[in-house]
């Protein structure tokens, strides 16, 4: 059985969506195939199980209660550790897997279970990887805007997950080579805030943000688009997770581009950017020695593919 799982971009709202702020996301056309095979051993790409590099795979295995032998693969289509959500996609690959050969292949299970993987495995999370990469589209987490999917609580924290019907879009996306860990960089905002006095006013303006950036998406203003996603970014960086290559990035495009920020977790991995001249963007990032794809949105989510 060979499950297929989306990458995702966050478009608004990363780490603030972690203390209830609203967020955007959009599964994107890059993808991650799980291939799980019943097995009479334990085995993931070829090699036992390594708690250090397997924690998601293991975990999701206990959580969805599977006991046999296994034999997994996966191959994946993108960049490693760069925002995209690899840790999501594994975790919601392996889930959907378990569930399917239960007969049980169910999206609102698949991302309930899938966030406890991550939230257990992470220490803190958000269910915003998990569930776009289960539904698909573009997500709105928080209360305001969209049709609801489902909602998730942890801990008196409760989440609804809700699509946008907005146009497909694209951007391009610019590796920086730098590996990011999701769980220190949310353990690093976690302490920044509890430190900080104003720590919460940048996670709330944050949210603020997001919230506004609904009606220019619908709209397509491009322009309004991105100087909320540079403001973004601004306001990530001051929560400590920006990184000098992700920053000389977006000022090597900046010129060409509507607006570019980081995505995800931060700390390097990669960079969005909404381009003016998509050609003069890719010719920056080119003369950088940058890797960088095409990506337009996703709209089918986790689904199984043979």
């Amino acid at each position: 059985m060979i499950v297929r799982v989306p990458s995702k971009i966050i478009l608004f709202g990363e780490h603030a969506v972690v203390y209830g702020e609203p967020a955007i996301s959009m599964a994107i056309n890059i993808y991650v195939d799980i291939n799980f095979q019943r097995d009479k051993n334990h085995i993931i790409d070829g090699k036992s199980p390594d708690v250090k590099f397997h924690s998601y795979i293991l975990k999701a295995l206990e959580l969805t209660g599977y006991t046999g032998g296994y034999n997994i693969n996966i191959k994946s289509h993108r960049f490693h550790s760069s925002g995209l959500g690899s840790s999501a996609a594994v975790t919601v690959g392996t889930v959907a897997s378990v569930l399917n050969l239960n007969n049980d292949f169910n999206k609102r299970k698949i991302a309930k279970i899938s966030f406890d993987v991550e939230y257990e495995v992470q220490g803190r999370a958000s269910p915003i990887d998990t569930s776009t990469e289960t539904a698909g589209g573009i997500i709105y987490v928080g209360n305001k805007w969209g049709h609801k999917l489902w909602e998730i609580e942890k801990n008196e924290r409760r989440w609804e997950i809700r699509r946008l019907s907005i146009n497909k879009l694209e951007f391009i996306i610019a590796n920086s080579g730098i590996r990011g860990s999701t769980a220190q960089l949310v353990s690093m905002v976690s302490r920044f805030v509890k430190n900080n006095s104003f720590g919460m006013d940048i996670i709330h303006e944050i949210g603020e943000l997001t919230d506004n950036s609904v009606k220019y998406l619908e709209e397509c203003d491009c322009e309004k688009i991105g100087e909320l996603m540079n403001r973004n970014n601004k306001l990530l960086t001051i929560l400590g997770v920006g990184h000098s290559m992700t920053s000389a990035i977006i000022d090597r495009v900046g010129e060409f581009s509507y607006g570019a920020k980081i995505t995800g977790a931060g700390g390097g991995g990669s960079v969005i950017i909404l381009p003016k001249n998509k050609e003069k963007v890719i010719d920056r990032l080119k003369s950088m020695n940058v890797p960088y794809v095409l990506a337009e949105t996703d709209i089918d989510g986790v689904r199984i593919i043979g």
